[in-house]
């Protein structure tokens, strides 16, 4: 092997070694799959029985998530922020947008009987971690890009 050939190979290593971190480094800075996860589960039982029970509970079924952002908060408080990405695709605004137009259509499915809001709350749940999972991956591969050419 030649220098040339032994430098390109070193500079690949190095160039797939950053690669690997500031993955790892954007995994660690955003939420976790859990909290969205607890969140898509919250918001779709809020919106199963939405329908069958006062508002009243409604508003106390809602407050559960209180506590899961309050541990959210204090489990991240300590960490280094995320600088914010300077140049990003906005790609994780459009997923929260359809999120929201989501949550406004399933508001108009009426469910009343247990089957139906079974099966309302099965599908919203999807829905809403599909759509919460999609946003988080695209504003990590946003990160990861930014950090990229901010190196360079």
């Amino acid at each position: 092997m030649t220098g040339e050939q032994v430098d390109k190979l070193t500079a690949a290593e190095l160039l797939a070694t950053a690669d690997r971190a500031s993955h790892t480094m954007v995994a660690a800075q955003g939420p976790t799959r859990i909290f969205l996860l607890v969140y898509a589960l919250i918001a779709s039982t809020v919106l199963s029985l939405a329908d069958v029970i006062s508002g009243t509970a409604l508003l106390w079924l809602a407050a559960l998530i209180i506590p899961f952002v309050l541990v959210q908060f204090f489990s991240t408080r300590n960490r280094v922020r995320a600088r914010p990405v300077l140049d990003g695709s906005a790609t994780y605004g459009w997923y929260f947008l359809m999120a929201i137009i989501a949550v406004s259509c399933l508001r108009m499915w009426t469910a009343v009987d247990p089957a139906s809001i079974g099966a309302k709350w099965i599908i919203s749940c999807f829905i809403l971690w599909q759509l919460l999972s999609a946003a988080q991956r695209a504003l990590d591969k946003d990160r990861v890009q930014d950090t990229r050419e901010q190196a360079v």
